[in-house]
């Protein structure tokens, strides 16, 4: 295996820390998003059921995904 140290920073726990902080502010954003998201859609009278709930699904996991790149381009 190749050696990671460089100036006496591990490369490989910095990856893993930068890639942590990606997963718990996605994570953050996702349920925000849905949040969001089911709100607009109850206030504009859309009845509950699947196709409201994947809706919602994609949209949340949509934004999260964005926010997890965005958080990526910063820490790099």
């Amino acid at each position: 295996m190749a050696n990671t140290n460089m100036n006496g920073v591990d490369a490989g726990s910095l990856l893993g820390n930068l890639s942590m902080t990606s997963i718990v502010v996605s994570t953050i954003a996702y349920f925000v998003a849905a949040f969001f998201i089911k709100r607009y859609l109850v206030e504009m009278g859309i009845p509950k059921g699947m196709t409201r709930g994947l809706v919602i699904f994609i949209g949340a996991a949509a934004i999260s995904y964005g926010v997890a790149y965005l958080v990526d381009l910063v820490l790099t």
